[in-house]
């Protein structure tokens, strides 16, 4: 830089701007690289989520089946009596 300098005295503009735009790409590289993976976190929880909520709704299913299943029996017992 500096032996540039000697020759082109505004040679530092040039090795400041690519100090500079370097810097950039690589911190914007690294804040990608980190909402990336919160991006792919938020994605897990969320199926995670709606995994949960529809065995719920499975369980809750099997539950009202069986109700209905005990007062199907019971309505064909009064019919007999």
């Amino acid at each position: 830089m500096y032996a540039t300098m000697d020759v082109y005295p505004l040679s530092w503009m040039y090795y400041l701007t690519f100090i500079f735009l370097t810097a950039f790409v690589f911190l914007n590289m690294m804040v990608g690289a980190i909402l990336e993976v919160m991006s792919e976190e938020q994605n897990a929880k969320q199926a995670q989520k709606a995994h949960d909520e529809r065995d719920e709704m499975a369980r809750r299913l099997v539950a009202m089946q069986a109700q209905l299943n005990e007062l199907t029996e019971m309505m064909r017992e009064q019919k007999r009596s």
